[in-house]
């Protein structure tokens, strides 16, 4: 991927990082975290280093905020370790997918006693760089709510029971794959997909976006292909008639493209059997989208589905 050494560690390099050697600093800075050497923190993230809080989390100032939150999530899990599964990089961010997973021996974050049972969720984040190779700021969305389910804090819907996540890393895109064309198209089909289906309600698009058999991880209830994305997307469009999703962030690399949005809307329907609550909500969502032929064959999500479900009154909090 490249041949500057310092790629591969923690180094300050000084410039611009390319995709790949950016990639390779975060699979090194979750090699340290998972060995427990926390001096990574001070050495590869900024002191104005801010990490975006999800689902009640709050924003995270400094190095050394971010090293607490790792320190209280091993009092409930010692062995937490980071699986990272998923990568795309573009320009001076980097979208990292993977699965966190331990044993709760200890209280996790002060609301869940051991259960002493193996918990496993999934986490994509957006991590950006600076012109000298420094992280500043990240962005994440992750299962709160399946961990919290797992962990016994918030009970589980039957038949919802989740799958256990896959812990495989996916094939990997390295900065040879960057073709300006190919980029651009997958960047389009991206953008295309958000503005038509979901901004403005053209379900038939999703025919010529998604391939007959394309599958979603992460919603492996719903059936394969397009029929899978007109049936939740209609379910959040009777719930929100005024739907609308915003993208934050982008970036494709070889077969791939990634975006964070922003979506919400006016609860005037169903939801996932909760009455409409006439609240108005806005939460988070990452998304990774595999390419081929022009058409998405595999996507993986990641929602802030415990922040939605706060703020429409559920969860503890409104």
């Amino acid at each position: 991927m490249t041949s500057d050494p310092s790629s591969m560690t923690g180094e300050v390099t000084g410039r611009r990082l390319t995709p790949a050697e950016m990639k390779a600093k975060l699979l090194y800075f979750y090699q340290q975290t998972n060995s427990l050497n926390f001096s990574v923190f001070d050495q590869m993230l900024s002191p104005d280093f801010v990490n975006y809080g999800v689902a009640g989390f709050p924003d995270l100032h400094g190095p050394a905020e971010f090293r607490g939150l790792y320190e209280r999530f091993l009092e409930g899990l010692p062995d937490l370790h980071f699986s990272p599964t998923l990568m795309v990089a573009e320009n001076d961010i980097v979208f990292l997918r993977g699965t966190l997973g331990g044993t709760h021996s200890g209280n996790l974050m002060g609301m869940a006693p051991p259960t002493h049972k193996r918990l496993s969720w999934t986490g994509t984040s957006v991590y950006r760089f600076d012109d000298q190779g420094i992280i500043t700021a990240r962005w994440e969305e992750w299962d709160v709510m399946g961990m919290m389910q797992q962990a016994g804090v918030i009970p589980t819907p039957p038949g919802q029971e989740s799958i256990p996540p896959s812990t495989t890393p996916e094939h990997e895109p390295t900065a040879t794959d960057t073709d300006p064309a190919k980029v651009a198209q997958n960047r389009a089909l991206m953008q295309r997909f958000i503005e038509e289906v979901w901004n403005q309600k053209n379900l038939e698009v999703a025919d010529e976006v998604f391939a007959a058999g394309a599958t979603s991880p992460d919603a492996a209830m719903l059936p394969p292909g397009p029929d899978g994305v007109k049936i939740i997307a209609g379910m959040f469009f009777e719930a929100f008639p005024d739907f609308h999703m915003e993208i934050d962030f982008l970036a494709a690399e070889g077969d791939r493209v990634a975006a964070h949005f922003v979506q919400g809307g006016t609860h005037q329907g169903p939801l996932f059997g909760i009455p409409a609550t006439g609240k108005t909500v806005s939460f988070g969502e990452m998304g990774i989208l595999k390419l081929e032929g022009g058409q998405v064959v595999e996507s993986f999500y990641n929602t802030d589905m415990m922040g939605l479900m706060q703020q429409l009154g559920m969860g503890g909090s409104s």
